[in-house]
């Protein structure tokens, strides 16, 4: 039947069509697989998508449960309803991978929270395909210990995925060097003429928002700013903080997250002297004055103790995790906290792993075909050369920076179903 109907029609049928469905539409015949696979069919079904937005937000939430990493999908809606359990298919050389960024359905993760493994991995989990990106030009067997700051979004103009490294040694984390890697291209690009003068925080969170990827970052006299990496321009800007949040003798801790499709700023009081956090709004991306300050919660008001803020959902609710390991949810001024029935763990290796962003499904990577069939499996990942570690068996300085314990592991740009 399908071949009596126009294709403007199919696609206008086929991308309306959930991602699970529309894989097992591939099968139906050659031209729909063809049409299905297709860059623009791809592209068509994840503006719809977009545009569309039927159903509660997803957000992804990572736990690391008896070693073992666990990515969870959940409706952002009142109950918090799981909707789906991803299969995690990697090994980590660490205690778990660090999730650079999430992008129309495309998971970045580094392996590098202890060892910088050399291991970026970009994850499609709903169609089960990856990409283990090549090693990068600056390793420790040739260049010695340093400092790494990664970032991960999309290029809207070039419809290209990209992820930025900048790297700092320890001789002179003034002048890092900068790589660039565009999915396309599959090759990492040195971009250090960029001459960036401001240095990342370490462990800084990105956030990918109008086409940039943004992180904390501070000016060699000590204050702070955002810094921005731009994915069409490829060149990067800093923004000013709100408030006084800029002077380097503010005590908080602050990480970058996205609200309601606004760049938002959650500041922790680090110190236990106020012990509470506040959110900032960007209300009009790029407009300094435009920065509000949207909830303020003293912890003081439920109990007080460790509390970690993870995201701030769509109902203005901020989501935590508190020192017993749970997952809470609380409104705008602290006065009520409902417990979500997600029980963990007091280790800190556990409340170190919790982690929550923004997630859609999409089909991206499913245009590189049944050629592309090498899978990203555990044989192929690097594993840890105890040789080449300390008598105590660990790497690296208190700065974490990483010793190049594996071999060199390089493969091609290649993708698995």
């Amino acid at each position: 039947m399908s071949d009596f109907l126009p294709e403007g029609i199919i696609i206008n049928i086929l991308k309306r069509l959930p991602v699970k469905l529309l894989i097992c539409c591939m099968c139906v015949s050659r031209s729909w697989y063809t049409l299905i696979t297709s860059p623009d069919f791809i592209s068509t079904h994840l503006n719809f998508a977009l545009a569309s937005n039927e159903g509660p937000p997803l957000l992804l939430l990572r736990r690391c449960i008896r070693k073992i990493e666990r990515y969870e999908l959940y409706c952002d809606n009142v109950s918090f309803d799981r909707h789906f359990t991803l299969e995690f298919p990697f090994r980590s050389i660490n205690p778990f991978f660090t999730i650079i960024g999430s992008c129309n359905g495309l998971l970045c993760l580094s392996d590098d929270r202890l060892f910088y493994m050399n291991t970026i991995i970009i994850w499609n989990p709903c169609i089960k395909r990856s990409v283990l990106l090549p090693e990068p030009n600056l390793v420790y067997s040739s260049y010695g210990s340093f400092m790494q700051s990664l970032g991960f979004g999309f290029d809207p103009i070039a419809k290209d995925y990209k992820v930025v490294r900048i790297t700092y040694t320890d001789f002179d984390r003034r002048l890092p060097q900068i790589e660039l890697y565009r999915l396309s291209m599959g090759v990492w690009e040195d971009i250090t003429h960029l001459a960036l003068k401001y240095i990342i925080n370490n462990r800084s969170r990105q956030a990918y928002i109008n086409g940039a990827t943004h992180w904390i970052a501070r000016y060699v006299d000590g204050n702070d700013l955002i810094l921005l990496f731009d994915m069409c321009d490829e060149v990067f800007r800093g923004m000013i903080l709100p408030g006084n949040l800029a002077k380097d003798n503010s005590p908080r801790k602050k990480e970058l997250m996205i609200y309601r499709e606004s760049l938002s700023l959650v500041a922790c009081d680090v110190a236990g002297v106020e012990h509470d956090f506040c959110v900032w709004v960007m209300k009009e991306y790029g407009v300094v004055e435009s920065w509000t300050k949207q909830f303020n919660i003293n912890l003081h008001d439920f109990g007080g103790g460790f509390m970690k803020p993870l995201w701030v959902r769509e109902d203005g609710e901020v989501l935590m995790v508190p020192k017993d390991g749970c997952l809470v949810s609380c409104d705008s001024n602290g006065a009520q906290v409902n417990n979500l029935g997600l029980s963990g763990s007091s280790s800190e290796e556990y409340l170190r792993s919790v982690y929550v962003d923004s997630y859609m499904k999409s089909v991206v990577l499913l245009e590189k075909g049944p050629d592309f069939s090498d899978a990203v499996t555990f044989s192929k990942l690097p594993s840890l050369q105890s040789d080449d570690c300390g008598s105590d068996g660990s790497c690296g300085s208190h700065y974490r920076h990483s010793h190049e314990v594996n071999q060199s592991v390089r493969q091609d740009n290649r993708f698995h179903a």
